[in-house]
Order: structure tokens, then C-alpha cells, then sequence
């Protein structure tokens, strides 16, 4: 990895990938003007990224306002595909879902966020759902806290200090001292599970997955509503199936692979 201040870094790149995230459930369709308050970029900055991006067919456009295309989404299917996701992992996925009757996702971290890669359901009208390239705060989130859990003291440092804790519920952690404490409890017992704390009634299960450096890459998660799924029946009903997942999921990563 190289600096922001290297020679060989292509600040225009950069640019160009803030235009693309500034694009959310909040803000599909924007003129430049608001790409450009949003991002930071000036107007013209903006404007130029987003005729660019309609030109290579990643942004459709009406003249006025501009909006993601579905091409966009070749950007994440050349990584799944590279990654073996749907032929090797999914099938896990999948399987597991309809074992246990709940979601199954799985997911990696990306900065101070969870993000899911792959998810299979199982069929409920009432099922959670964290479809590849949904993002969610790490430090409330199973996955997140089970992945941070296996941070070094320094790393979990840094990213203590800088974490600014939300409540999203009543039940969520919004002291770093509390959250310090749930961690280490997780790591020690190798599992973490999240109740209520990002939406009333959601419970999720979460194990680390781990390269051969024995370094956390990844999580699974089961999720489901907490009549379902609780700290009653975990030990019986999910533990067993979640650190099964996990483990077989390690054992298909290819060697030394950097993964994710």
C-alpha cells in the first residue's frame, strides 16, 4: 500500500471512487451540484467524473440528473468471481441457511464498516437480509465485533479512539470502555452475538473465519428475529452449525490467498 502523498498515487482515481459511494438509498439520482456537496469536489470536478462515467456506461443520465447503472455492479461481480465466492462458498452459504432456517451471511471489514459479500436466506416473509454490499457499522454488528475481537491491542486501540459510538436502540453499547469490555469477552469465547442493538427484534450470530496466519478475514453470521433465535437456544441449535460453517469456509480459502 502506498501513501496519498506518493507519486504513484492517482489522485483522480480516488475522485472517481468518491463519486461512485456518494450515490446511496438517500441520494440515487443527483445533479453535479449535489455530487459535488456531498463528495467535497468542485463542481466542474464532479461534473466531468459524472459525464466520464455515463460515457463508459456506469452512470445513466437524462441531461440533468444522474444515477448508477447496473454496470456498476460488474465492478463487485469481477470480485466474487475472482474470489470463487458463487461456486465454492455459496454452496456453504446456502446450505447452512436451510439447516438452520435463518439467514446466513458472509462478510468482511472494510474500515470502520461490516460489509456482507454473500447471504443466503432461508424462505420467511419476515427474513433478515444482508445482500452482498450491504453496509453496516462494525463496532454494532456480530460480524464487526467478532473481527475486532481479534484485532491486535494496537489496532483496536487506534480504532477505539477514533470510533464515535451512535444508539440505535435502547439496547446498543455507546460507551468505548463497555464495548472494550464485549470484545474481549468475545474473543474469549470465540463467538459473538449481537441482540437488538441495531434493530429491535434482530439477533445475530457471528464466528470468525481466520487465514493461515491465523488472522480474522472474515465472519459468518446467522441472523433472524430474536423469537427464533436467542441466547436461550444458541448453544443447541446454532453454535454448533455457525463454528462448522466457519471452519469449512477456512478450509476452501486457497493458501495464503489474500482473500479479503
Amino acid at each position: 500500500m502506498i501513501s496519498k502523498d506518493s507519486k504513484d498515487f492517482i489522485g483522480s482515481i480516488e475522485r472517481c471512487m468518491e463519486v461512485i459511494r456518494a450515490f446511496d438509498a438517500d441520494d440515487v439520482e443527483m445533479a453535479p451540484a449535489d455530487v459535488a456537496a456531498k463528495t467535497g469536489l468542485t463542481r466542474a470536478t464532479a461534473r466531468r467524473i459524472l459525464l466520464t462515467l455515463t460515457t463508459l456506461g456506469y452512470v445513466a443520465s437524462d441531461g440533468k440528473w444522474f444515477r448508477l447503472s447496473p454496470k456498476i455492479l460488474d465492478l463487485g461481480f469481477s470480485y466474487l468471481t475472482s474470489m470463487q465466492i458463487g461456486q465454492v462458498i455459496q454452496p456453504v452459504i446456502n446450505a447452512a441457511s436451510r439447516k438452520v432456517g435463518e439467514t446466513c451471511a458472509l462478510s468482511v471489514l472494510q474500515e470502520d464498516d461490516i460489509v456482507s459479500i454473500a447471504h443466503s436466506s432461508f424462505d420467511r416473509f419476515d427474513q433478515v437480509t444482508f445482500y452482498p454490499g450491504t453496509h453496516l457499522p462494525a463496532c454494532v454488528s456480530a460480524a464487526g465485533r467478532v473481527i475486532l475481537a481479534h484485532h491486535k491491542s494496537e489496532r483496536l486501540d487506534t480504532y477505539l479512539r477514533n470510533l464515535k459510538l451512535k444508539r440505535y436502540t435502547s439496547n446498543t453499547i455507546t460507551t468505548k470502555a463497555y464495548l472494550r469490555k464485549e470484545l474481549e469477552k468475545i474473543r474469549q469465547q470465540g463467538y459473538a452475538r449481537v441482540d437488538g442493538e441495531l434493530e429491535v427484534g434482530l439477533y445475530t450470530l457471528a464466528a470468525p473465519i481466520f487465514n493461515d496466519e491465523k488472522t480474522p478475514v472474515a465472519a459468518v453470521t446467522f441472523g433472524g428475529n430474536v423469537a427464533r433465535i436467542n441466547d436461550r437456544n444458541i448453544e443447541k441449535e446454532f453454535l454448533p452449525e455457525l463454528f462448522g460453517v466457519a471452519k469449512r469456509i477456512g478450509q476452501l480459502l486457497p493458501d495464503k490467498h489474500p482473500i479479503f
